[in-house]
């Protein structure tokens, strides 16, 4: 899990720095691209272009933001199942060392679907890189 997390962590900061770096150059082109929709001199296919790069521009940092709002929501629900594994871990102790409860079915059901939760989340995870890579190759023609 701390693989995951860490994973994770670096992942949403590249495309924290990625995001911040675009911003700056994407407002730059769309104004250019807003200023030539304007533009009484421009021919309808300059304004078509502007118009689709405008949107093109829009959808990337739209993308870009997406991505890091999920691994921002992965990120959370992986440190929770962290948390959650490390206190079922430490109650299980103890009940093993009072001898006064034995482990339970109960504990270790938990444990499983702590498994499965990890396993869910790595799933997730390999998912949107699955995602993103498509994307890019997709979008490729673009650039």
């Amino acid at each position: 899990m701390d693989e995951v997390l860490e994973m994770l962590d670096k992942t949403a900061k590249r495309i924290q720095k990625t995001l911040d770096e675009s911003k700056d150059t994407s407002a730059k082109q769309i104004m250019a691209y807003e200023q030539l929709l304007q533009s009484k001199d421009a021919s309808d296919e300059q304004k078509v272009k502007a118009f689709i790069g405008k949107a093109l521009e829009l959808d990337r940092l739209e993308r870009l933001s997406s991505q890091l709002s999920l691994l921002y929501v992965l990120q959370i629900f992986a440190f929770k199942v962290k948390v959650l594994e490390i206190s079922v871990g430490n109650i299980s102790e103890q009940l093993a060392q009072s001898g006064v409860l034995q482990k339970g079915t109960e504990i270790e059901a938990i444990k499983k679907n702590i498994d499965a939760l990890k396993i869910l989340i790595e799933a997730q995870y390999e998912s949107m890189k699955e995602i993103r890579e498509d994307q890019d190759r997709n979008l490729g023609y673009i650039n």
